[in-house]
């Protein structure tokens, strides 16, 4: 047996939380380990210890049979080889995407005092091939998209030469084709004899490209399951949902209610063009989801954003229970009842280091608010319904935003919405970064939701989210609606091949 880490009863405590409790395993090298569970459970905790982040409360490390002694980060990557590429990208937005990837050893490109922009260009063109990825590396990293970013993310760790690798949800931002071609250089570093820490909240990835999975649950190891074999998915899956959540026979979607022309119609576009949009036509109905799909960038969140006033349109009208409004910008969307939720939660939803009252009332202020001031008791009264009514899991409401896990954040923006009594939702990857459990109740809530007569414009991305939620599918490609499905039963193959013009 190759051991190349090995970690021994490693607890980690914040106030009220067992964030880690008592975890031991050991990993080997020339493997793929995929590390799965709820948000909360865990598996953050574990990655930032092992990264030099935190400090445990109680345990063990052994890397390569020594006991590891990891104080920061920059301990971590050079005495012990320990590196991550995480989803929130790291890059300084004004450096050239060479500059980050040698942002730690810039002084390797100096001569005379001078930086060689040539040698600096040169080598980053090398190492951004060794990802199979290409392009100009004096563009600023700014300019470049959050799919591209992973790509420099990555060639920038692999620049350190980690043994132990950790890809904590990297293939968040990217399409199908583009995380196969990620697991190929994934499989190189395998066969390199790495050891990579592979965690994400998409299954079907984890049980295609690892060797062995491991699941946390409350900040405890609660099962391994071996997988070099690569098949008998359909049960491993389910076996994993059911370490996670404590819930057999796997994700549970609420019944779709089909399609009912008679319904009242919500929302109508009429010959919506824009910069990125082409002569857009569709209705929502009353009680309905609907979701957009297609490859990623086809114009999805242009749509969402323009109906909502935050992008301008060029021509065309929108109309909300059949009568015209007039959106030049957002805050005519919200007057008029048409709320849009960000898939940046965190970035443009959520004022992360308030707490989860002031989240949840901010965008109702005005109808509490006598005489230039706010009636604070009401405040708490109405955010604890809100949060009792979609069970935001929070020992007390005062507790900052930021220290909730991914689902109960999305929890909260929901509620600030629902608080303002939109008409219709539009939705931009409702679900994106969330355990199998919180995309269970986001699921709920949106049925609940529309049957209350609050109908749902989603983007979707997930390939099961897409087939299994929407009572209709609108598909786009290139800044246009090609396809509708409204059939309860999708096929996928029909589904994936309408997304190609």
């Amino acid at each position: 047996m190759n051991e190349k880490i090995r970690v021994e009863s490693l607890s980690k405590y914040f106030p009220g939380v067992k964030a880690l409790q008592e975890v031991s395993f050991s990993l080997q090298s020339h493997k793929v380990y995929g590390l799965v569970g709820e948000n909360g459970a865990g598996k953050s905790t574990l990655v930032k210890i092992l990264t030099g982040i935190y400090k445990p409360d109680s345990g063990s490390i052994f890397v390569n049979g020594r006991e590891a002694r990891i104080n920061d980060p920059i301990h971590a990557r050079i005495d012990y080889k320990i590196d991550a590429v995480f989803q929130e990208h790291s890059l300084i937005p004004e450096l050239s995407v060479a500059e980050n990837i040698f942002l730690t050893n810039l002084g390797d490109f100096y001569k005379k005092s001078f930086l060689s922009s040539n040698e600096l260009n040169n080598a980053a063109e090398k190492t951004l091939k060794k990802v199979k990825f290409s392009i100009d590396v004096r563009t600023l990293a700014k300019k470049i998209s959050e799919d591209k970013k992973t790509y420099v993310e990555l060639a920038k760790v692999l620049t350190r030469n980690p043994d132990i690798v950790i890809l904590d949800e990297i293939t968040a931002a990217l399409e199908s084709d583009d995380v196969e071609d990620l697991f190929k250089i994934i499989n190189s570093l395998k066969e390199e004899g790495k050891t990579i820490i592979f965690i994400s909240h998409r299954l079907d990835e984890v049980l295609k490209f690892s060797d062995e999975i491991i699941v946390f649950k409350d900040g405890k190891l609660v099962g391994s399951i071996g997988n070099s074999s690569r098949d008998n998915f359909d049960s491993k899956r389910e076996k994993i949902i059911n370490y996670m959540t404590g819930i057999e026979g796997g994700i549970k979607f609420p019944k779709k209610i089909g399609v009912k022309s008679k319904k009242k119609t919500i929302l109508s576009v009429k010959g919506l063009n824009s910069r990125h949009l082409k002569n857009i036509n569709f209705e929502i109905r009353e009680n309905e989801i609907v979701g957009l799909a297609g490859l990623r960038g086809q114009g999805q969140s242009d749509l969402l954003r323009t109906i909502t006033g935050i992008l301008r349109k060029r021509k065309g009208t929108i109309s909300l229970n059949g009568e015209e409004v007039n959106i030049n910008s957002s805050y005519d969307a919200l007057r008029a009842g048409i709320y849009y939720i960000s898939d940046k939660r965190d970035q443009e939803e959520l004022w992360s280091t308030h707490d989860i009252i002031f989240n949840i009332v901010l965008t109702s202020l005005d109808s509490r608010t006598r005489a230039g001031f706010i009636n604070q008791k009401q405040e708490e009264e109405l955010a604890k319904e809100m949060a009792e009514r979609l069970h935001v899991e929070s020992p007390e409401l005062g507790k900052q935003v930021q220290y909730l896990s991914g689902g109960n954040r999305q929890k909260v923006v929901l509620a600030k919405y629902l608080l303002a009594k939109p008409k219709i939702l539009l939705l931009d990857q409702p679900t994106i970064g969330l355990d199998v459990g919180a995309k269970m109740e986001i699921y709920k809530i949106l049925r609940t939701l529309a049957e209350e007569g609050i109908p749902t414009l989603a983007l979707l991305t997930d390939r099961e989210e897409v087939m299994e939620l929407p009572d209709r599918i609108l598909v786009m490609c290139e800044g246009e609606i090609i396809k509708e499905f409204s059939e309860t039963s999708v096929d996928e193959e029909r589904l994936l091949d309408s997304y190609y013009k």
